[in-house]
């Protein structure tokens, strides 16, 4: 299951450093930016699986709570 998440302003530089803030916390994520969407609307892309366990997507969500304020 793909789940996006728009960053602030669709700004493509912000969703790329989200992105590598992220994978540098040990969660892999895609920055997906022009021109595979439209301009202004850059995101993240988490691709969920059955196989992820609780703790795995608790974790996750740690990170992007602890980076909320640098690209949400």
């Amino acid at each position: 299951h793909i789940v996006p998440l728009r960053v602030r302003d669709g700004d493509p530089r912000r969703a790329m450093a989200a992105c590598e803030a992220l994978l540098e916390r040990g969660i892999f994520v895609q920055g997906i930016r022009p021109p595979t969407v439209p301009p202004g609307s850059s995101r993240l892309r988490f691709a969920l699986m059955a196989t992820h366990t609780r703790a795995q997507l608790d974790r996750a969500l740690d990170a992007l709570d602890e980076l909320r304020d640098h690209f949400a």
